[in-house]
């Protein structure tokens, strides 16, 4: 990728002012948590002052990369009025969630993203959707401001990259991807630690309400959409949070034949989220724009009001007229 003007622009910011707050969507996912680690370390190695908040909580698979719980959740004052505001991985500017409200409107706004729906909502907006991942913007900005890709920026990076290519099997992955990752691991990511953290390792809880949720998988429309569901009861059988049930959906598309898949999830206050997954020629993203939501060819979301069993209901009945129409 060769500099962008945005690009530019981000360095200028980077390098002119001192006070930072990075932030991403609710319940971050592995690209938002790394991309953000990554960025907040750089920033740090030139006496920065940065923090960096979400709305949500940490996935248990993702925890390892935020060890030493950089990442507030918290709603509270800021410790500082930050001066620039990055919102990593986020297409539209109200999924940050309450974050929105510790902006001050003195403050520049820079959104990076790769989603083809992002609204472009920054005073400088790099989006760029041949990226794999955010955290593949990140390394672009890094290496052309010649910060030093220490072995922990690297982790993170590495991390972003193979959570949102599936560890280089979706139809996302790209060969610059895959040469970025590449650097990273020359610079000290370790792949085989990362993947056994992300793909292998599980908590007793998660596994737990792994095995309720599989218990609830279900096809409809002649087989070609899978679901899931994830109860709140469920999650208090398991003994689980609701953020262990981060990645679930994958299993939606596991059975043969299945083109769309869903994971239906009571998120709390009365929300039910929606998770999509699809392959063979099926547009997530435009299916998930239905309901205001958005994403990417292939993984998109959304979310609903309403009692999860009525939300299901609705939801599979219009997925199977969009698969009929495709």
């Amino acid at each position: 990728m060769k500099t962008s003007p945005e690009i530019k622009q981000i360095h200028k910011l980077l390098t002119g002012k001192q006070r930072f707050l990075i932030t991403s969507h609710k319940d971050p996912d592995g690209d938002s948590i790394g991309s953000q680690l990554g960025l907040f370390h750089a920033l740090k190695s030139r006496g920065k002052d940065v923090v960096i908040v979400n709305q949500g909580a940490i996935p248990e698979k993702y925890a390892f990369l935020d060890a030493e719980r950089t990442i507030s959740f918290s709603n509270g004052p800021l410790p500082f009025e930050p001066e620039v505001v990055i919102i990593l991985e986020c297409p539209v500017l109200d999924r940050i969630g309450f974050v929105r409200e510790l902006i001050p409107q003195s403050a520049g706004l820079v959104n990076i993203d790769h989603h083809m729906d992002n609204q472009n909502y920054g005073q400088i907006n790099l989006v760029d959707t041949a990226s794999c991942a955010v955290g593949e913007l990140i390394y672009f900005i890094l290496s052309d401001g010649g910060y030093e890709l220490t072995p922990l920026i690297a982790k993170n990076l590495y991390a972003a990259v193979i959570c949102d290519t599936g560890n280089f099997r979706f139809a996302s992955t790209t060969a610059r991807g895959m040469k970025i990752a590449a650097t990273l691991v020359e610079h000290g990511a370790d792949p085989k630690a990362i993947f056994d953290q992300i793909f292998t390792k599980s908590s007793a809880a998660t596994l737990r309400l792994l095995g309720l949720t599989l218990a609830t998988l279900d096809t409809t429309a002649g087989g070609r959409i899978g679901y899931l569901t994830v109860t709140r009861d469920n999650v208090d059988k398991a003994r689980a949070r609701i953020e262990d049930s981060e990645g679930f959906v994958d299993y939606s598309l596991a059975i043969a034949g299945v083109r769309m898949g869903m994971l239906f999830k009571e998120s709390g206050n009365g929300e039910i989220k929606v998770s999509i997954r699809s392959q063979n020629g099926i547009d997530a993203a435009s299916f998930a724009k239905k309901y205001d939501g958005g994403g990417h060819v292939n993984a998109a979301g959304f979310t609903l009001k309403g009692r999860i069993d009525d939300v299901v209901k609705k939801v599979l009945a219009e997925a199977e007229g969009y698969i009929d129409a495709a």
